[in-house]
């Protein structure tokens, strides 16, 4: 039995792991599996669940392969795994996209299983729609089961108790800032993008730069 539990142990601790290679692209690719898994059992998003059923395959077939050239180095196809995440990464946007335009559907709709689901998945940050998310739960919060959205709207009154030296801020002054807000989420975001892209460029040339002298070596017998 405790044979069993050890094995069972380290074969969830291997399936948790992401591959090295390339992994500033493929972490986000594989450790979003489970959310969308959870994603398309929503009503809401069963318009898209083929399309995720073969993300999630093909994230599980090219996360082994991403092990495999981890184990096999420089010998593994590393161009071809590479292009794999690349495809993933345009499949794993387009149900981000997708999913953000049901959820403000959903504010539109007052759809709060829709609002609730989503968020409690973590495939939406609230503080990405803080305007819409404040002013949905003061009107609905006495009707609807906003669960999900109150510890964020606890957070939001709490802060401006602490700040009881300051003029509350009109709309207009609350939009400036939150406008100002997402610009900066939006620049980190590009810049994580880029950043990430040239490590990926990065690591590609440094595994075919192995690959060369790999190959010198053989020719001149030095292994």
């Amino acid at each position: 039995m405790k044979k069993y539990l050890l094995l069972l142990t380290m074969s969830l601790s291997l399936f948790a792991q992401t591959p090295k290679s390339f992994a500033a692209l493929g972490d986000v690719i594989y450790n979003d599996v489970e959310k969308f898994e959870k994603l398309k059992e929503m009503a809401s998003m069963q318009e898209f669940a083929a399309d995720i059923d073969s993300y999630i395959t093909s994230a599980n077939t090219t996360k082994k392969m991403g092990f495999a050239i981890d184990k096999e180095g420089a010998s593994g196809d590393g161009e071809a795994y590479l292009k794999a995440l690349r495809s993933l990464s345009k499949e794993h946007d387009a149900i981000v996209v997708n999913s953000r335009k049901r959820f403000k559907e959903a504010i539109i709709d007052e759809d709060s299983e829709t609002i609730n689901g989503m968020v409690t998945i973590g495939v939406i940050d609230p503080v990405d729609y803080k305007t819409e998310l404040l002013h949905y739960y003061e009107e609905f919060n006495e009707d609807q089961n906003l669960s999900s959205l109150t510890p964020f709207y606890n957070k939001y009154v709490n802060t401006l108790k602490k700040d009881v030296n300051k003029a509350p801020l009109n709309a207009a002054q609350r939009e400036a800032r939150e406008n100002e807000a997402s610009v900066k989420r939006m620049r980190a975001k590009q810049q994580a993008e880029a950043d990430a892209l040239e490590r990926s460029v990065k690591e590609e040339k440094e595994r075919e730069k192995k690959e060369v002298l790999d190959k010198q070596k053989k020719e001149l017998g030095l292994e």
